[in-house]
């Protein structure tokens, strides 16, 4: 397997999509690096306040769907090749739907892609972001690189309490939707605030250090391509300032997205796990937080192009 950094590639709608296979994609690939938006810099708390935590609350941000390029849609209509071939009028639509292993994707839909391995979601059922325990829940991205980020800090000392919610993003209910564009903008703002818009005093937790909030903004599979970004950001909880922030990216050459989403996606599952731990690891040696070594899956960056710069 071949990791390295990746550059986030901004949503199309569905016309420009539908017409993908017209577009030459080094040229889709160039106008991305034009329209790729600002971050704010990497923060590195000092090691003496790093030497105070002994209690961490890890909140997972609320995740945005997963990106396939090409579109599934070929795979599970095949007459949908057919009909574009032949300029026929095939009508389609971008919609959040999950796979039958609970992966939430946005991508086409037709009136008739109702398949076993699909449930198209409905827009107008309002999202919860309780962290939810029933067998059929979403699988969400996020929880996993929290829970990782919860084991690695026990592991190392340091009490880790998994909050009860997900952080909510700065965006509209009506924006949660296919649109990958509405979900990069409001990470990007969560990612850039220097206070906290949460004040995790008055939660009911208990008294924790600081705050570690988790959170995604690549997440995609290009052909057999998949990549993850990670963002971490560090807050005092009786100040609400930023104390840390930090990212890393990378991508792993594995499998076509038919491989890793069969049976019930396990394969793609682990591969972002495993994914994930060492971003989450990468990230807390960022911050300058205590780390052990995790695995040999991914090695550590070796140059700032796996950072986000501003």
């Amino acid at each position: 397997m071949q990791t390295s950094s990746n550059i986030p590639i901004n949503a199309q709608d569905s016309q420009s999509i539908f017409n993908s296979h017209l577009i030459n994609r080094s040229v889709a690939v160039a106008l991305v690096l034009l329209v790729s938006g600002c971050w704010a810099a990497a923060i590195k708390p000092p090691v003496s306040e790093i030497n105070k935590l002994s209690t961490i609350l890890v909140v997972p941000v609320e995740s945005p769907p997963l990106e396939i390029i090409p579109d599934p849609i070929e795979e599970r209509i095949p007459a949908y090749r057919h009909y574009r071939n032949m300029s026929v009028d095939f009508p389609l639509e971008k919609k959040l739907y999950r796979t039958s292993g609970d992966v939430i994707i946005a991508g086409l839909v037709s009136p008739g892609d109702d398949e076993q391995d699909v449930t198209i979601q409905d827009d107008k059922i309002p999202l919860s972001l309780a962290i939810a325990t029933e067998p059929k829940q979403a699988w969400i991205p996020t929880l996993v690189l929290a829970q990782q980020a919860v084991t690695q800090l026990t592991e190392n000392n340091i009490k880790a309490i998994l909050s009860r919610d997900y952080y909510r993003l700065p965006m509209a209910d009506a924006d949660r939707n296919a649109q990958l564009a509405h979900w990069h903008d409001a990470i990007s703002e969560w990612y850039n605030q220097g206070t906290s818009t949460i004040d995790y005093r008055q939660l009911g937790q208990e008294h924790v250090d600081a705050v570690l909030e988790v959170g995604i903004d690549t997440y995609r599979i290009f052909d057999a391509q998949t990549s993850l970004q990670v963002l971490i950001k560090l807050i005092d909880p009786n100040t609400q300032q930023i104390i840390g922030r930090t990212s890393a990216k990378t991508f792993s050459v594995e499998d076509s997205p038919q491989t890793l989403l069969n049976h019930e996606a396990e394969k793609f599952k682990q591969l972002m796990t495993e994914m994930g731990a060492q971003l989450v690891a990468r990230g807390f040696s960022d911050l300058g937080l205590p780390l052990k070594v995790y695995g040999q899956h991914i090695m550590p960056a070796k140059s700032p192009v796996d950072r986000l710069t501003p």
